[in-house]
């Protein structure tokens, strides 16, 4: 049997520790303040993993009051460049066909984007995939986006620690939404029942 001696956290590990602790409580608090409203909740399909390689399929997103309403929707199939792979038809239900028939340019659909969302916050749920995908659009298109950007993944797993996983199709269910489909419209309906749950989960806490 070997035995392991657990060694002292020197200061730098400490002070590490402490800053990531102090941004998550600052990203914390400030998604809650957004949540106040208004604010939009938004959901890419994507052709695949990599910003290199792949393309933004579908644009979704919803805005969403200060009394916690559903004010407006925007959703658009991107005609993409290259053809849409058979996996992520099986996944999404987006066929090639879909695309040819009610497909845009990237451009234009980024552009109705950035109208659609304004200078509001927005929120995505696991947002560092989004955003990569969203400032590879930009530096492809030259059209900023620079909307303070929130993850309700983060949320969730502050909310309901004592969940398994936060994946949305678990959370759907946990707070009774409708399952998400891998559609961007679909799934951005469930971010937002998902977003306000938490947020009243938090609030009962006393952390909102």
């Amino acid at each position: 049997m070997t035995f392991y001696q657990r060694r002292p956290r020197t200061g730098a590990t400490a002070t590490r520790a402490s800053a990531s602790k102090t941004q998550a409580s600052a990203a914390l608090a400030s998604a809650l303040q957004a949540l106040r409203g208004p604010f939009i909740v938004a959901d890419l399909e994507t052709t695949g993993l990599s910003t290199a390689t792949c393309e933004i399929l579908e644009f979704a997103a919803v805005r969403v009051e200060t009394c916690g309403t559903l004010a407006r929707e925007y959703t658009q199939v991107v005609r993409t460049a290259a053809p849409v792979p058979s996996f992520i038809t099986r996944l999404t239900g987006i066929t090639q066909a879909e695309v040819d028939r009610h497909g845009v340019p990237v451009m234009q659909a980024f552009s109705s984007f950035l109208e659609f969302v304004e200078d509001l916050p927005v929120f995505f749920h696991n947002a560092s995939f989004d955003r990569r995908f969203l400032g590879a659009a930009a530096d492809r298109t030259g059209m900023p986006f620079a909307n303070a950007t929130h993850c309700t993944l983060a949320l969730a797993r502050r909310a309901w620690p004592e969940l398994p996983s936060h994946k949305l199709d678990i959370l759907a269910r946990h707070v009774g939404a409708s399952n998400p489909t891998h559609r961007a419209l679909a799934d951005v309906r469930t971010t937002v029942a998902v977003a306000l749950a938490a947020n009243a989960r938090l609030a009962l806490a006393g952390q909102a």
